[in-house]
């Protein structure tokens, strides 16, 4: 495992694409939340600092590009011969499907369920997007002429009703939220609020996914502890600890405040903020974007106060 002391270290409706004018609209709408240029309401600490994330409501069917990320030091599934180190302005097109241009790394494209190309400024990359509704995370290498996926991606979230998931908001007694968690291969996607309280997730392959990232719209006022195999998080912030005990955990889009302590091994983890003393996987790990983990010990600014 490894360790590290971060303060001493550097809506769409259910079911359909997502139109490329509304999502670049939407991104360039959360770019300027994120920056404080316009109100969106809920906790309002703005970071300068911080990833210019953007992020798409569960039910809506996108690709969402991380061109170039940064490896983190503990990153152990090798790192494809295509990575450069251009991130802005490149622009990402699925077909059949739509465009976007990154900024900061990230682009996102609607895409409909079947086989898609997604062409990165000329370089091609083949997926299956498996169902509509998919939220498709996809870490990419990009050389300025070919394209690879990083091992252990893309990150396929099925969060849509027909997939089977669940839509809880914050009035969701904790014993209620947490018997869900204890079901295997179970889909629970969280509305925007907090939801005040420790959560234990004892299912294996149990997803918890949070609407809004951008807004920080989902907060569990709390720790999170995932005792079983496979967990996955996304797009949540944890004021208190993350605890994992289990193989193949991951998490993604997320900010933690606490510690972070994941002894089991695998797993991916994309585009997080770890504020406190952070423990990772040393073993068959993916590690990409993530604040807190070197080389990126400097944390975003406010996101951890």
């Amino acid at each position: 495992m490894t360790g590290q002391n971060d303060a001493s270290e550097q809506q769409a409706g259910f079911g359909s694409a997502i139109p490329s004018r509304a999502l670049s609209a939407r991104r360039a709408l959360l770019v300027l939340a994120w920056f404080g240029s316009v109100s969106c309401g809920g906790d309002d600490t703005t970071s300068p600092g911080a990833p210019e994330d953007v992020d798409v409501a569960a039910g809506a069917t996108a690709i969402v590009a991380i061109v170039n990320p940064v490896v983190n030091t503990p990153h152990t599934t090798g790192v494809p011969d295509e990575l450069g180190d251009a991130r802005d302005g490149i622009t990402v097109t699925a077909r059949p499907g739509d465009s976007d241009v990154t900024a900061d790394g990230v682009a996102v494209v609607g895409a409909p369920p079947g086989s898609i190309e997604l062409d990165i400024s000329g370089a091609r990359l083949s997926h299956t997007v498996q169902a509509e509704g998919d939220v498709v995370d996809a870490p990419i290498a990009f050389s300025g002429s070919a394209a690879a996926f990083f091992d252990n991606t893309p990150i396929r979230y099925a969060v849509n009703e027909a997939s089977g998931a669940i839509f809880l908001d914050p009035s969701v007694p904790l014993a209620e939220l947490e018997g869900h968690l204890a079901e295997d291969d179970r889909i629970v996607v969280l509305r925007p609020g907090t939801y005040v309280g420790s959560i234990t997730i004892t299912g294996k392959g149990t997803l918890l996914y949070g609407e809004e990232f951008l807004d920080r719209a989902v907060v569990v006022d709390g720790s999170i502890t995932a005792a079983g195999e496979a967990v996955r998080l996304r797009g949540l912030t944890i004021t208190g600890d993350l605890t994992s005990r289990g193989n193949n955990f991951g998490i993604s889009f997320s900010v933690v405040r606490g510690d972070v302590s994941i002894t089991g091994n695998a797993g991916a983890f994309v585009r997080n903020v770890f504020c406190g003393e952070t423990v990772v996987p040393s073993s068959n790990a993916t590690l990409l974007d993530n604040y807190g983990v070197a080389p990126l010990g400097a944390l975003p600014p406010l996101l951890c106060d």
